[in-house]
C-alpha cells in the first residue's frame, strides 16, 4: 500500500501488533528518506545520526498521535517533528563542550562593541541610540546568569542545555529569562524608547 493511502493514525494505533509494526516500519522509511534529503551535504550528519534521528522521531510521533489534527498530511506533520529532533540534537552537539564559565564570560562581553556593534541595527541615529541603551541595560540591569542565559538563546543553544549549564530547573530558567527581558524593556521605556521605536529600529 502506498504511503499516501495509509490511514496513519488509525494504523499506528492498531490493536493488531503485526499491522502496527508494519506501519511503524513504513513510518521509519518515510522519516529517514525525508531526513536524508533535508540534511544532505552536512558534514556533521552520518548514517548513524540519521538512524538516531529517525528512531527518536518515531518515538515522539507515537507519543503525540493525539495532537495530529489533520490540517496537513500526516507525513508532513511527522517529518516536521523528525526535523525538529534532528536540528535540536545538532544544536546540542554543537554546544556540548561549552562550559558555564565560557558562557558567562561571553555574557559579560555582550556590552563590548565586538559583540554588539554600534551600527548593528543600522547607521541612523535612532538605531544606534537603541543599541547604546541596550548595552547599558545589559551591563547594569542583568545578573551574570541572566546575561549567560540570553547569550545561550542568541546562539540558538537548546533550552534544556541552558538549564543544565545554569544548574537550575526549567521553571527557574524561564523566570530568569522573563525577568531579564522585563528589565531590558523597562530600561528602554525609561529611556523614552517606545514599542514603535523598537519596531522601527528592527523593521518589524
Amino acid at each position: 500500500m502506498a504511503h499516501t493511502e495509509i490511514d496513519w493514525p488509525a494504523t499506528l494505533r492498531a490493536t493488531d501488533s503485526v499491522e502496527q509494526a508494519a506501519a511503524v516500519r513504513e513510518l521509519r522509511d518515510v522519516l529517514q528518506t525525508g531526513l536524508r534529503v533535508a540534511l544532505n551535504g552536512r558534514s556533521d550528519v552520518s548514517e548513524a545520526h540519521l538512524e538516531d534521528f529517525t528512531q527518536e522521531g518515531v518515538v515522539r510521533i507515537l507519543a503525540r498521535l493525539d495532537q495530529f489534527q489533520g490540517r496537513s498530511k500526516f507525513t508532513t506533520w511527522a517529518q516536521a517533528i523528525a526535523l525538529n529532533v534532528a536540528f535540536t540534537e545538532l544544536r546540542r552537539k554543537r554546544w556540548q563542550d561549552v562550559s558555564l564559565d565560557a558562557l558567562m564570560a561571553d555574557g559579560e562581553r555582550m556590552t563590548e562593541p565586538g559583540m554588539i556593534a554600534d551600527n548593528a541595527l543600522g547607521a541612523d541615529e535612532d538605531r544606534m541610540r537603541l543599541v547604546a541603551v541596550l548595552r547599558q541595560a545589559i551591563e547594569n540591569d542583568l545578573t551574570p546568569k541572566q546575561r549567560a542565559a540570553i547569550m545561550g538563546e542568541l546562539r540558538e543553544m537548546p533550552f534544556d542545555q541552558i538549564v543544565e549549564l545554569l544548574g537550575t530547573s526549567r521553571s527557574a530558567a524561564y523566570k530568569m529569562l522573563h525577568d531579564a527581558r522585563r528589565a531590558l524593556k523597562q530600561r528602554l521605556h525609561e529611556a523614552g524608547i517606545t514599542g514603535a521605536d523598537i519596531q522601527n529600529a528592527f523593521s518589524l
